[in-house]
């Protein structure tokens, strides 16, 4: 292969049962700034039952598919992506964001900008649909605590193997990306937040309808969260869990000092929506799903490790 037909930048795009999504996530990255020659789009579709293939044969000819079989997790998809790719230059996003026409080049220029041994990052925005995306400001304080988040990240493929690529070994949702940071923070890899490289989460607001796959992800989130504090076993490690009395008593006061369950929190965040309070929605449904979230996480403690709770 001749050195001029390697792109700059590989963008990889893990995914599982987003079809529609995954269709607005390509739509907005076809439609970059940087030249077409400059940079490729490489999906992993993680085993989907859905429309996922036919949305990646659809995309055209820069947009290069990876089909696993059954489906095996995020880590494992991303690990493929990365397999296939091509340039230096990587760049993780979910197939749940769309990107403004200027994305790449942004993560592109901070890389030229800082040189090697940089992770760059850039703000992720959570916005209700794709239509609320395109006029969504960025936040003024729009920097994130996390090392890494793959939702919108680009780091060195060569960085990226020494640090060891993501752990397929996470059983859940979740922290994988966190523990990778780890690993590359030790490695002196130098972390380069970029605001003007957002990314849009498109979020739906939640339903009372979807109260119960939101919980599901979080047992899901717990088991990984065990896995991570089992492998990195730090009282920093159990901060960034929230296995803390400070974050219990977060978590009661917005779920009303533990009025709000999984039974009424729904119909309630419904009502707050329809009246004008959208935050107060949030707040409440995600101090009930954080509080589901830490039981879940002692329980599997209790179950696999009681004398470490």
């Amino acid at each position: 292969m001749n050195r001029a037909s390697i792109p700059d930048v590989s963008v990889v795009v893990p995914t599982y049962n987003q079809s529609a999504l995954l269709a607005e996530c390509l739509r907005s990255l076809a439609d970059q700034t940087l030249s077409s020659e400059r940079y490729e789009i490489v999906v992993v579709d993680d085993g989907s039952t859905d429309a996922t293939p036919e949305v990646i044969r659809q995309a055209g000819a820069r947009v290069r598919g990876v089909r696993l079989a059954v489906n095996r997790g995020r880590s494992a998809a991303r690990n493929a992506g990365e397999e296939q790719a091509r340039a230096d230059l990587i760049v993780f996003i979910d197939s749940d964001v769309v990107v403004r026409p200027d994305f790449l080049s942004w993560h592109l220029r901070t890389h030229q900008r800082n040189g090697a041994g940089i992770l760059s990052r850039g703000p992720v925005v959570l916005v209700p649909d794709v239509e609320s995306a395109a006029g969504a400001r960025v936040p003024h304080l729009a920097a994130s605590p996390a090392y890494l988040d793959t939702a919108n990240a680009g780091m060195e493929r060569g960085a990226f193997r020494r640090a060891g690529r993501f752990d397929e070994g996470f059983p859940g949702y979740g922290w994988e990306d966190v523990e990778l940071g780890m690993r590359l923070k030790r490695l002196g890899i130098r972390r380069v937040f970029c605001p003007q490289a957002a990314v849009f989460h498109i979020q739906p607001p939640p339903r009372e309808e979807t109260i119960k796959s939101l919980l599901q992800k979080e047992e899901a989130r717990a088991r990984s969260a065990f896995y991570l504090y089992q492998k990195i076993p730090t009282l920093h490690t159990r901060f960034l869990i929230q296995v803390t009395m400070f974050h219990r008593a977060v978590f009661w006061l917005m779920s009303a000092g533990g009025l709000l369950t999984p039974m009424n929190v729904g119909p309630l965040a419904d009502r707050l929506r329809q009246s004008g309070f959208s935050t107060l929605a949030f707040l409440a449904l995600r101090g009930v799903l954080n509080r589901h979230y830490l039981s879940a996480l002692e329980s599997e403690w209790r179950r696999r490790a009681p004398r470490m709770a």
